[in-house]
């Protein structure tokens, strides 16, 4: 998790860096239950991805808005 971040956020730089299509958001994985109520738990699944001893969910942007997510321009 990004230092000193406990609220729903991006990683836009890494994203930029990685040219990950505009329509993902990279979200640290322990946000996922925010994204998610307990009944679609088990319908929704989202794809991980480690990086830099990291693991992040892809999260389709217009889920992460929806969810008060904030954009930042973070690395890692």
């Amino acid at each position: 998790m990004s230092e000193g971040l406990t609220t729903l956020h991006s990683h836009s730089g890494l994203e930029r860096e990685l040219k990950y299509p505009k329509h993902i958001v990279l979200v640290d994985e322990i946000h996922e239950d925010e994204l998610i109520g307990t009944e679609q738990k088990k319908s929704v699944t989202f794809k991980r991805f480690k990086y830099g001893g990291v693991t992040y969910i892809e999260v389709p942007i217009m889920m992460f808005v929806n969810n008060g997510g904030v954009f930042k321009n973070l690395m890692r």
